[in-house]
């Protein structure tokens, strides 16, 4: 009994310690971490017999191994966010002379040579990247009125027609091996109900992911491509159209387990590159969209913004406010677009909120902020008063350097 008492006691001692110090993040001590070091604390305190020391050895290991299994999957196994040097910039333009067609384009870092990658038209819609940094996903509504989600190499090879739909199909996302795709899927066309569809990129397979909610969109894989943050619609009591107080978020497994709600009244979840906080949309004050952030389980949640736009003229929709959040890859700065200043400009904050930096002084406007994946520049769409079209521009982290790659083009994307 004195063994089994001993045994218990410091088992649950040092299991609980460990727990707590992985919360706090915390480097456990070596001495701690080590069972036959806690089993000689054990010895050198109470006196046993190596039979006793043998048996308290054992059984700590076996906690110790069951406890650091029981770790997070979003701490311990996210596939590590891409770094790469990019060689192209990839956007959609109106480049057909005497057309107003948008079509997927793509020029080298320095903004030469602008050209399509593909014939096809393309929806005024942003383009998705694959991690590897040289695949593309596209939505179009074709001339029949149908809708296509395709994917293609940033060469232009390796056109695949993903879906084709009476109802649309788009707002797609990556895993990050690229092996999986998850999209949405309308239902009917007055988009009273869609679906999420997990596509298998090798064996070409379609899935309906069985998801809570009726009217379902942002589909977003975890880090480590385990689990699926999305946003269904439910009503709300809202009088402004298109609120995110209109929406809920979601998390699920891959595999279609763990369908829970973990953040309400909100919307555009987008995971940070380690998997452990999640930013998104939430309502402030006459409707307007403000960024929040919260732990990945949805604890935590906090309000980072709260300005809005000086000028507004209320005709039900809701005051302009900040938006566009996106992570450096570090993940403790948030770069976004803030209407405070009326005009749209970028401006960065730490993770906290804290620390908030206007980047740009906008001629007309300045959104759609893209990090490159190493890190060091920020892309982005830039309308100035010398120009009747948007264009793309490139500055550094910290808003140097700003210059003009295209007259032509929004959606800018870093791509091999």
């Amino acid at each position: 009994m004195m063994q089994f008492f001993l045994i218990m006691k410091y088992s649950i001692f040092y299991k609980n310690m460990f727990n707590k110090n992985k919360e706090k993040k915390n480097v456990i001590p070596n001495s701690v971490r080590n069972p036959l070091e806690i089993a000689n604390r054990c010895r050198n305190k109470f006196g046993m017999t190596a039979t006793t020391f043998c048996v308290i050895a054992i059984s700590l290991a076996s906690i110790f191994i069951l406890a650091q299994c029981g770790n997070s999957v979003l701490d311990n196994d996210p596939i590590p966010y891409p770094s790469f040097d990019y060689t192209s910039v990839v956007c959609i333009a109106r480049i057909t002379e005497n057309s107003a067609d948008w079509s997927l384009c793509i020029m080298d870092s320095i903004g030469n040579n602008m050209r399509k990658i593909v014939e096809l038209t393309t929806n005024c819609s942003k383009p998705v990247r694959s991690r590897s940094g040289d695949k593309l996903l596209f939505s179009r509504y074709t001339f029949d009125y149908k809708y296509e989600l395709y994917s293609v190499n940033t060469d232009g090879s390796n056109l695949t027609l993903i879906d084709r739909s009476d109802f649309y199909c788009g707002n797609p996302d990556w895993s990050p091996d690229d092996k999986y795709i998850v999209y949405v899927r309308g239902v009917d066309h007055y988009w009273n109900s869609s679906d999420l569809v997990l596509y298998n990129t090798s064996e070409k397979t379609h899935k309906t992911l069985n998801v809570i909610g009726d009217v379902k969109h942002n589909p977003k894989f975890s880090p480590n491509g385990k689990q699926i943050l999305y946003c269904a619609e439910i009503k709300a009591d809202t009088i402004y159209m298109h609120s995110h107080r209109n929406h809920h978020i979601y998390k699920i497994d891959v595999n279609g387990k763990n369908n829970k709600l973990i953040i309400k009244e909100a919307s555009a979840p987008l995971w940070s590159p380690q998997g452990d906080k999640i930013v998104y949309y939430t309502t402030g004050i006459d409707g307007s969209s403000q960024i929040s952030v919260a732990n990945a389980d949805g604890s935590g949640q906090k309000q980072l913004t709260t300005s809005v736009s000086p000028g507004w003229w209320d005709t039900g929709f809701p005051r302009d406010g900040n938006g566009n959040p996106k992570w450096t890859p570090d993940g403790q700065k948030i770069v976004y677009v803030s209407h405070e200043n009326e005009k749209s400009e970028i401006f960065i904050m730490d993770v906290d909120g804290s620390n908030k930096i206007r980047l740009t002084k906008a001629e007309v406007h300045d959104q759609d902020p893209e990090i490159t994946p190493n890190g060091q520049y920020i892309l982005y769409t830039s309308r100035r008063l010398d120009n009747t079209d948007c264009g793309i521009a490139i500055m550094t982290l910290d808003g140097k350097n700003q210059r003009i790659l295209s007259k032509i083009g929004i959606y800018p994307i870093a791509c091999k």
